[in-house]
């Protein structure tokens, strides 16, 4: 994502082990997708550490310092690379809470207010 023409993903590591199991479809991917995923996006400096008996992971670090971590333990090809698109395009904020969608002064105890209730008036119930 990008923020006034500037990206916010600044760097990817890719962590990985040699031998275990959970690694084989990161190390599957590493010489097609990663390398087309590095071409596309030049602005991303992408990383890969061998970490050795360790789990897959992906460690993304953010213009504003923010650092997110995503175990890809046992994550399919396809996830791997859905998970780092999903880095590339999000700020690294925290989402934020807006509002109620009503716009109102005080909490009523009866409910909000709708034009459409019929009111039935004194006069029509005593007849």
């Amino acid at each position: 994502m990008s923020k006034n023409g500037v990206w916010q993903l600044k760097k990817l590591v890719i962590n990985y082990c040699e031998f275990s199991g959970s690694s084989k479809y990161v190390r599957n991917i590493l010489g097609s997708s990663i390398k087309q995923f590095k071409e596309l996006n030049p602005q991303i400096q992408v990383e890969e550490s061998v970490v050795r008996g360790g789990h897959p992971s992906l460690l993304a670090t953010y213009e504003s310092g923010v650092t997110k971590f995503v175990p890809l333990r046992g994550r399919e090809e396809d996830k791997v690379v859905k998970h780092m698109e999903n880095l590339r395009d999000t700020s690294g904020e925290r989402p934020r809470k807006f509002g109620d969608r009503y716009v109102k002064k005080t909490e009523s105890i009866q409910g909000l207010w709708n034009p459409f209730i019929n009111f039935k008036s004194a006069e029509s119930t005593s007849n």
